[in-house]
């Protein structure tokens, strides 16, 4: 009898330490990531983000990916996630929105990119379906859904999971294969075998820039009001605004500058489909961390309007995640 006690309180000890010091096992041959120490315990609950890099989001002087390890993206980001830490900057991945997966990896979460290549795919035995995943991330995409990928987003949605929507402006086709991420997100909503109009929006096909504070005042939207504090605008560099026709599941987040707030003129929306959820920007560059691979010319957006940018990236991450 004292021999097991003794041997349940050694258990009991070592578990006691690996936990206080944040120890997770790493395995990169399946769908466990390490998280940095004590990331975890952060995270009231751990959710997964795969950013897509298989739409040509490298295209031209693009680089909407989270790291590239000379030209090549893979599915794990290198140095490992495990080893981020409180102090880790955005450069300790080469990726214009390594910012975004770093700060989610802080907050306790783990990021994944689907490389060029891999199919996109929802309810197969596939190691990156999305159904592994709690929010899908896809920035700028350049090359059109097919029609089964179509399906698996808007099956992934429908059934609960989040997506995160980034566009740019018209005419802004990085690999001048006849489509730009307008309409392309456009074609998804309108062209596919599951709903039309599953999101109740689609994108405007116009080109601004400007900074607006003309936000949704209520305090309660947890996208633009959370613990990291409120977000007082957007800046766009050259984006695409969004019309709502369906309010019964889209809503306007953030305007145009200077106009009425109402169904259309919207540079930031939220929405809903089935048991999903849905966040839109109309450009990409307030996600744009400023740095990437060798030879881009990229524009640090990130933290633009004393980091309102950031604020609504992880706001809306993790709303999309339920949290």
């Amino acid at each position: 009898m004292k021999k097991t006690l003794l041997i349940l309180s050694a258990v009991f000890a070592l578990y006691s330490c690996k936990k206080e010091t944040g120890i997770i096992t790493t395995d990169q041959t399946t769908n466990t990531v390490s998280q940095p120490n004590n990331a975890k315990a952060r995270a009231s609950v751990q959710k997964k983000f795969l950013f897509d890099a298989t739409k040509a989001e490298t295209a031209g002087n693009a680089d909407w990916i989270l790291d590239a390890d000379n030209g090549v993206i893979n599915r794990f980001p290198t140095p490992l996630q495990a080893n981020v830490t409180s102090s880790s900057s955005e450069s300790f991945w080469t990726g214009a929105n390594s910012a975004w997966g770093i700060d989610l990896v802080k907050q306790g979460h783990l990021v994944e990119q689907l490389p060029p290549g891999t199919a996109i795919t929802y309810g197969t035995t596939a190691a990156q379906d999305l159904n592994n995943y709690d929010v899908y991330i896809v920035v700028e995409p350049n090359i059109r859904f097919t029609s089964a990928e179509k399906n698996a987003i808007l099956n992934f949605v429908k059934n609960g999971g989040g997506l995160f929507m980034v566009s740019d402006h018209n005419i802004s086709d990085r690999n001048n294969d006849g489509w730009d991420s307008p309409n392309i997100w456009n074609d998804l909503m309108s062209t596919n075998t599951i709903a039309t109009n599953p999101f109740g929006f689609s994108f405007n096909l116009d080109n601004i820039s400007q900074a607006t504070t003309n936000r949704l005042s209520t305090t309660t939207n947890t996208i633009l009001n959370s613990a990291l504090g409120s977000v007082s605008g957007i800046k766009y560099s050259n984006g695409a605004t969004m019309n709502i026709s369906n309010t019964a599941v889209a809503k306007g987040l953030i305007w145009k500058a200077g106009i009425t707030q109402s169904t259309a003129s919207i540079m930031t929306l939220q929405a809903t489909f089935g048991l999903g959820r849905v966040v839109s920007v109309g450009d990409s560059s307030p996600a744009d961390d400023g740095t990437g691979q060798p030879g881009n010319n990229l524009f640090p957006g990130w933290t633009d309007l004393s980091g309102a940018h950031r604020k609504l990236h992880l706001n809306g991450s993790l709303w999309l995640a339920k949290l």
